[in-house]
């Protein structure tokens, strides 16, 4: 038999039963009794640690209150949900649509600026004489005209070795727009967007350098005012009968000290290339000078300087100096300078006329002549010519008398801890004119020509030194070393590998693989000597010829060619 307190009479199931139909969620939701079985019989206290049953969650009972209010309270939070949601999409919505706008504004500006800085470069360069541009803009931005901003200035530093010449200093002026913090610029022939500290080029100034060659047709503009909304822009030549001034080269400029031609204080004061001497410096001072910075460094490969603080950005262009061409031979103790010369093998010509000291048909009898280059880390080189005998007559082929004899020598040492490089050929009749070395005495008395450049073989070896080693400038170098018995050319497309003693390459080859070596600047000093040795050539008499190509970099420049072009920009609304 059980304890009514443990077991429901029927009764109560089927009042439980009826309930539940009635109310079906209550019954899921009735939490289960859990039905003790008391110990000590009915109506004992339950303990202390004893749990009711849990409560279900707020929302839960808010949910199946019977009350009728979930309904109201769901509906409520239904459209709080939907009016947040709409807020939200009008206002990320609008921002992003304004966003759009703004965008779609600056680029039909941009566009507008671009026709403009193209119709001013054909008022500017005399191709037509006044151009109308519409310009687009909304209306939170205006336009403006302003001669007055930014500069730019082109200096050509120690021109002389220790001075500085300035070429032009002249303000740029500029057409801006602006709305809200962009703003976009005609200037200097160029186009600039500047917005959050950066600038964008747009359309390229007139700056353009190709070949070691910088052109500037520096357009200036002037004018003044300004416009909103709907602007219409009107670009014209500020002068008809002079739309071009030349500021380099410039031959005919007026001769007073200061910016522009011509030179200060120089021998040669003329404005005219090629440039040589020192570099030239081009800065910009603009509201846009990043850009300018950015357009720079993609043009050149000179050396850029930028100043936050002054908003400025400069571009240093080292001058070349091209191959000495033709040239008066120098005295003893002075020099040729062979500047910028190309990597690889380059020189195209190198011909030396040595005419004599004196009128005697003797005059090259114990001849010792050179021209030698003396580089740094112990770098050596040394061309000589030693000679005897005399000019049987007056003819070209007359170098006949005596015990005739020519060498040609050449000798060369990377550095102080590289092996000696000799070459040598000696000729028994340097009378014969078909030789490319060869003696004339046309005039009756001897005269040397040679051509360096040509096929005449040198041979690898040992450089026999007769007689005393002051004769030659790097004398107790050679004597004192031995040139190894093979040798790796391999420095140069042209080279020819691996050289042995008595093996024999062309004159060519030898004074183009050392003059790369010692290039791409050196010098080739004159010696001759000591004693009588050294009155048999006349220098003052003398002459060469020296061509190569000169080194390839967008860090030089040859060639400046430098006009200013001004414009007047009238604005209407």
């Amino acid at each position: 038999m059980h304890d009514t307190n443990d077991t429901d009479t029927d009764n109560d199931r089927h009042d439980r039963d009826v309930d539940d139909r009635q109310h079906p969620v209550r019954r899921a939701d009735r939490p289960r009794r859990r039905h003790r079985r008391r110990r000590g019989g009915r109506g004992r206290t339950p303990t202390a640690g004893a749990r009711g049953p849990r409560r279900p969650p707020w929302l839960y009972r808010l949910v199946r209150d019977r009350s009728g209010q979930s309904t109201t309270v769901g509906v409520a939070l239904l459209l709080a949900i939907a009016a947040i949601g709409v807020t939200a999409v009008v206002a990320l919505g609008g921002s992003a649509l304004s966003d759009t706008q703004d965008a779609a504004d600056i680029q039909r500006t941009e566009h507008a600026m671009t026709l403009l800085d193209s119709r001013g470069a054909m008022a500017a360069l005399g191709e037509a004489e006044s151009q109308r541009v519409t310009l687009s803009g909304n209306a939170d931005g205006s336009y403006e005209v302003d001669s007055d901003s930014g500069w730019i200035r082109v200096v050509h530093h120690n021109f002389t070795g220790t001075q500085n010449e300035r070429i032009l200093n002249r303000s740029l002026g500029s057409v801006r727009y602006t709305t809200g913090d962009t703003v976009v610029a005609y200037e200097g022939g160029g186009v600039w967007r500047t917005q959050d500290d950066g600038t964008v080029m747009v359309s390229p100034p007139e700056f353009h350098y190709r070949d070691q060659t910088l052109t500037m047709p520096l357009v200036r503009v002037t004018g003044s005012g300004g416009a909103a909304g709907r602007v219409s822009a009107e670009v014209s030549p500020v002068s008809s009968s002079k739309k071009v001034v030349r500021v380099f080269p410039n031959e005919t400029a007026n001769t007073v000290d200061g910016t522009g031609a011509p030179y200060d204080d120089a021998d040669d004061s003329s404005y005219d290339n090629p440039v040589e001497n020192g570099t030239v410096v081009v800065t910009v001072h603009s509201d846009h000078y990043r850009g300018w910075a950015t357009y720079f460094t993609e043009r050149t490969e000179g050396n850029l300087t930028v100043d936050h603080a002054n908003e400025t950005a400069s571009i240093e262009l080292v001058t070349l100096k091209g191959a000495p061409g033709p040239f008066d031979m120098p005295l003893v103790g002075d020099a040729v300078e062979a500047p910028s010369v190309a990597q690889q093998h380059n020189v195209s010509d190198f011909t030396l006329s040595l005419e004599p000291d004196t009128s005697n048909s003797n005059a090259f009898n114990q001849l010792h002549w050179s021209m030698y280059h003396q580089g740094p880390n112990g770098q050596q080189f040394e061309l000589h010519f030693a000679g005897q005998g005399r000019c049987d007559s007056a003819t070209a082929d007359g170098f006949t008398k005596g015990s005739t004899e020519l060498s040609v020598s050449v000798y060369y040492r990377h550095n102080s801890s590289a092996p000696s490089e000799e070459w040598e050929r000696t000729l028994s009749d340097p009378h014969l004119q078909s030789r490319p070395i060869h003696v004339d005495c046309s005039s009756g008395a001897p005269r040397l020509d040679a051509d360096l450049t040509s096929s005449f073989a040198m041979e690898y070896g040992d450089i026999d030194i007769q007689g005393s080693d002051n004769k030659w400038h790097f004398g107790n170098a050679i004597k004192d070393q031995e040139a190894p018995g093979s040798i790796v050319f391999d420095q140069h497309d042209e080279d020819p590998g691996t050289v042995t003693d008595g093996n024999s390459e062309t004159i060519d080859f030898v004074i183009n693989h050392y003059f790369s070596r010692m290039g791409p600047d050196f010098e080739l000093t004159v010696d001759a000597g000591p004693g009588g040795s050294q009155n048999r050539v006349s220098e003052e008499l003398s002459s060469g010829v020296l061509i190569y190509d000169t080194v390839d970099g967008a860090e030089f420049i040859q060639f400046l060619h430098v006009t200013e072009n001004e414009v007047r920009v009238e604005l209407s609304g």
